[in-house]
């Protein structure tokens, strides 16, 4: 069998992020560039201008008046915001890959609830940057993506070898690939030239304690993305999926992850009449 990472990574590289997004990463770099600068990349691609009037309008900001011009919507959420908002309708763009394994609008439904229950629960604990949470739970999962579209005799397999022995799939993924669906996933953004820290969440989410020092962040990615199970079609039982000694290391209440998973689900439910397709 040839070398699977090797494969793999050729695979992520020919997986692109559209010219729009490229040109708004452009104006982050950008010092002089300023909000009516974004605003004209934004407003001449039609699409991307609904979106994201649509979710600035959404119970993800709660804002109290509609807001109607994408110059209004950048100067209340923020650039950091809009760069976030436009990455996240850009990968989904970039990653319709379609297969016979994983349905993808379930999917990045699935996703968009981990965001944002991922950026809640960051956002209890009052930890720097939680809106870089909804992104990494967006993202966490692209590696199934990748495998299901452009290896599915693999991906069959590995599902295959779960059911059947009852181990965790990424688990099964490691043995068989060598590496599992956070590395693979952890490999699209290197490609992209996401952040590194984006990267480690992606890539150690199934198991926080592999990282040489477990984050914060990791660890409520690890737990957001156990409950996300719970939504799928064949709900899985969070405490199945969940490190017990990672768990005890978050200062959360269950009554406060209840009321984070019962806003979540309202929530990401409003994104995604927005983002999806």
């Amino acid at each position: 069998m040839p070398d699977i990472e090797q494969k793999i990574e050729e695979i992520t590289g020919l997986i692109s992020l559209p010219e729009i997004y490229l040109k708004v990463r452009r104006l982050m770099d950008d010092e002089t560039s300023d909000i009516d600068d974004f605003a004209q990349v934004i407003v001449v691609d039609p699409n991307l201008s609904t979106r994201v009037l649509k979710m600035v309008n959404s119970a993800y900001f709660g804002f109290p008046e509609p807001v109607d011009s994408i110059t209004r919507a950048i100067n209340l959420i923020g650039i950091q915001q809009l760069h976030n908002m436009v990455l996240g309708v850009a990968a989904i763009a970039s990653l319709d890959l379609p297969n016979d394994i994983l349905p993808l609008k379930p999917f990045w439904h699935n996703s968009l609830y981990t965001g944002v229950l991922s950026q809640q629960m960051a956002g209890r604990l009052k930890l720097p940057r939680s809106d870089r949470m909804f992104m990494a739970g967006l993202l966490h999962e692209v590696g199934h993506l990748v495998l299901c579209a452009k290896l599915p005799d693999h991906a069959r397999e590995t599902i295959r070898v779960s059911v059947q022995t009852g181990q965790p799939l990424y688990q099964v993924q490691h043995q068989i690939l060598g590496c599992h669906y956070g590395d693979i996933g952890a490999m699209l953004l290197a490609n992209w030239n996401l952040s590194p820290g984006l990267q480690d969440l992606v890539r150690y989410h199934p198991q926080p304690a592999a990282q040489t020092a477990p984050q914060a962040e990791t660890t409520l990615l690890h737990l957001a993305h156990a409950y996300a199970g719970q939504n799928t079609n064949s709900p899985v039982d969070a405490d199945e999926l969940i490190d017990a000694d990672i768990l005890a290391t978050i200062e959360l209440t269950q009554s406060e992850i209840n009321e984070c998973l019962e806003s979540a689900r309202t929530v990401s439910v409003e994104i995604g009449k927005s983002i999806l397709y």
